[in-house]
């Protein structure tokens, strides 16, 4: 059995059409990522817990040159 959660990632570096592509390819790369949506402040991200933590794609992220200013579940 899947176990779903979400993370909201605030990026501020998402200032243009060719980030946010950069970012959803990055995203829909990850083993374990089912849903990513770009949002005002950054990305909204629904992934399966068993195949990737939210450590693991904030790390992916910072990796790929983007800046992650801050990590959180929604809410």
């Amino acid at each position: 059995m899947s176990e779903f959660k979400e993370l909201e990632l605030e990026i501020n570096d998402l200032n243009d059409e060719a980030a946010e592509e950069r970012m959803r390819a990055l995203l829909h790369q990850i083993n374990g990522v089912h849903t990513a949506r770009i949002t005002a402040s950054g990305v909204h991200i629904i992934y399966n817990s068993r195949g990737v933590t939210s450590e693991e794609i904030t790390r992916t992220v910072h990796q790929a040159g983007f800046t992650v200013d801050y990590a959180q579940p929604p809410g």
